[in-house]
């Protein structure tokens, strides 16, 4: 397996915590988020590992350098305008070849075992059901994504793809789900998968406190 995480952007939901500290950086329970990510990913044998940064980005090379690049190989993707999450996705593509690989939000925390990710295949997305006071991003049907229907599964930032999937697209700057993923559901291709783990979007500060509490 290869991966690609996401850590460019901004962090602005997160107020004051990402002004002097890129929010891959944040510590959950002792511990910044993308090292969560990078020992997991590490633990079942993955091959490479592809970041993008942007924001504070020496922050992130430095940590991430410092702990891990004698442990796995370690591509970092500066962007120097930042790209958005499609863009700069299809900015790395060219680090994986043309092999499958599994992308992967920074600011999301869980407990899932990343080994499970080895059994699927491009392009598929994993979910997990939403909370009943909140509408999800899409519902699903005989294991696809179907966006015309009740939206009652949220995306969980993973998900694994392939470089064809940026074949058609001319756009430098783009989002990922809006501009990609969303296109490929309309079709009817794009394939869902549910989990059953705790998961957390680590992208508010409520969460992030909830989080640090427990």
């Amino acid at each position: 397996m290869k991966s690609m995480i996401l850590a460019a952007g901004y962090g602005k939901r997160l107020g004051n915590l990402t002004k002097d500290t890129p929010k891959p950086l944040i510590e959950v329970k002792g511990k910044a988020l993308i090292d969560f990510h990078i020992e997991k990913l590490i633990a079942i044998g993955c091959k490479k590992i592809v970041i993008n940064v942007h924001y504070l980005a020496e922050k992130i090379i430095n940590h991430v350098s410092a702990k891990y690049i004698d442990a796995i190989d370690i591509v970092f993707s500066h962007e120097e305008n930042i790209l958005g999450t499609g863009g700069g996705i299809k900015n790395a593509v060219k680090h994986f070849d043309q092999d499958d690989f599994l992308v992967i939000n920074s600011d999301i925390y869980s407990d899932l075992d990343y080994s499970y990710f080895n059994n699927f295949f491009s392009p598929t997305v994993f979910s997990v059901l939403s909370d009943k006071e909140q509408e999800g991003d899409f519902s699903i049907e005989s294991g696809k994504v179907k966006v015309s229907d009740d939206k009652n599964f949220t995306w969980t930032g993973f998900s694994i793809i392939n470089a064809k999937l940026f074949n058609n697209i001319e756009e430098k700057s783009f989002h990922y789900w809006h501009d990609c993923l969303l296109k490929i559901a309309k079709r009817g291709n794009l394939k869902a998968d549910i989990l059953d783990i705790n998961w957390y979007d680590v992208g508010s500060i409520d969460t992030l406190e909830l989080l640090n509490s427990e």
